[in-house]
C-alpha cells in the first residue's frame, strides 16, 4: 500500500499533467493578450496615419518661434521623406494611443496571481500611471519651445538653416516620450512603499544619491548630449521625487489604517 508522504505514480502523473495544462492555458491567455496588444497598436497606427495633419501641426508648433527668421526654412532633401514622415508620427500617435489598452491588457492578465494587498495597489497605480504619463508627455512638449529657441539662439544670421522635418518630428517623439517614461518616478516609489521595499524616512535619507542617480538618468535618456537639455528633464525629475515621497507617506497612512483595522477585526 502507497504511503501518505509518497503518492502512487498515477496521482504523480495526474499533477504533473494538471500542472502542465495550466502553464499550457496562461501562455495561451498571454498569447492572446499580446496579440490584442498588437491590434490596438495597430489600430493606433491607423487613427494616426488618419489624422496626421493636425498632429503634425502640433508637432511642428514648438519650431514656429524660429520659422520667422529669414534664415531657417523646413525642406525635405530626399523624395522618400514625406512619406517617412508620415508613417513615423502615425507610430508614435498610435504608440502613445494604445498605451492605456495595453496596460489594461497586462493588468488582466498579471492580476490573478496578485495578493489581495497587490491588486488594491495596482487599483491605486495603473490609473495614476496613465495620469503620470500623460502629464509627462504634455510636459515634454512644452518644454520644446525653449529647447528650440536654445538652439536657435546659436544660429548666425548669416547663415541659412534647412531643417530636415523628419529629424525634427524624430527629436520631438523622443524628448516627449522621454518625459512620458520618467514622469513614472512617483508611481514606481509608491509601489515600492505598497509592497514594503522601500519607505518615507529611507527617501528623505537617500537625497544626495536621489541627485546623482536624477542626474544619470537624465543624461542616458536626453536626446541631445548638452547640459541644458539635461537639467531640463533633471529639474522635473526632482521635482518628481519629492512627490513620490508624498505619495509614500500617503502609502504609509494607508497601511497604517489596514493593519488598525486589522487588529481591531482579530481582537
Amino acid at each position: 500500500m502507497a504511503s501518505a508522504d509518497n503518492p502512487p505514480q498515477a496521482e504523480r502523473e495526474e499533477e504533473s499533467e494538471f500542472k502542465e495544462m495550466e502553464l499550457w492555458e496562461h501562455l495561451a491567455e498571454l498569447r492572446a493578450r499580446l496579440i490584442r496588444g498588437f491590434v490596438y497598436i495597430v489600430l493606433g497606427v491607423i487613427i494616426g496615419w488618419l489624422v496626421y495633419e493636425p498632429v503634425f501641426d502640433i508637432l511642428r508648433r514648438p519650431l514656429a518661434p524660429v520659422l520667422d527668421r529669414e534664415n531657417v526654412k523646413i525642406v525635405f532633401n530626399d523624395l522618400k521623406q514625406p512619406f517617412f514622415m508620415k508613417l513615423q508620427v502615425a507610430v508614435v500617435t498610435g504608440l502613445i494611443g494604445a498605451i492605456p489598452c495595453i496596460m489594461g491588457e497586462l493588468w488582466g492578465f498579471i492580476s490573478p496571481g496578485l495578493t489581495r494587498k497587490e491588486r488594491r495597489a495596482f487599483y491605486i497605480v495603473v490609473p495614476l500611471s496613465i495620469f503620470f504619463f500623460l502629464t509627462g508627455i504634455a510636459t515634454g512638449y512644452f518644454l520644446l519651445t525653449p529647447i528650440v529657441k536654445f538652439f536657435a539662439s546659436y544660429l548666425p544670421d548669416d547663415v541659412e538653416l534647412y531643417q530636415a522635418p523628419l529629424e525634427f518630428v524624430l527629436f520631438v517623439s523622443k524628448i516627449i516620450l522621454a518625459f512620458g517614461v520618467t514622469f513614472q518616478l512617483p508611481i514606481v516609489l509608491m509601489f515600492l512603499s505598497y509592497v514594503g521595499i522601500v519607505n518615507s524616512r529611507m527617501l528623505i535619507g537617500g537625497w544626495q544619491y536621489a541627485i546623482m542617480g536624477n542626474l544619470l538618468l537624465a543624461a542616458l535618456i536626453t536626446p541631445t548630449p548638452d547640459a541644458f537639455n539635461m537639467m531640463l528633464l533633471a529639474t522635473p525629475l526632482m521635482l518628481l521625487y519629492v512627490v513620490g515621497i508624498f505619495l509614500v507617506k500617503f502609502v504609509e497612512r494607508v497601511k497604517a489604517r489596514q493593519e488598525r483595522a486589522a487588529g481591531h477585526d482579530t481582537s
